[in-house]
């Protein structure tokens, strides 16, 4: 509902997927994911902060993304973390 610490989206449970449509056709070399560092949470943790992820990329001809690669979030590290693709 606004862009306080602790008032962001969420996944429930303790997995999930996003979907980001582009408008035009991209290739890739890195990527980069915010959250909130501890110092600013509320709690004092990022417990919700994305662990381990998967990141694949296609288009509409395709019936399965292509493997990028697999990551960690490094909930100790940077706030903004950024990911070279793998693959």
């Amino acid at each position: 509902p606004d862009v306080y610490p602790g008032n962001c989206w969420a996944f429930r449970g303790s997995q999930g997927y996003l979907v980001i449509r582009l408008s035009a056709k991209i290739y890739p070399t890195a990527f980069t994911m915010e959250h909130i560092p501890k110092t600013l949470s509320p709690t004092g943790t990022i417990t919700s902060a994305p662990r381990e992820f998967s990141v694949y990329v296609n288009d509409e001809s395709q019936a399965e993304g292509k493997f990028l690669g697999q990551y960690v979030y490094d909930q100790d590290g940077e706030p903004l973390q950024t990911f070279p693709v793998m693959v």
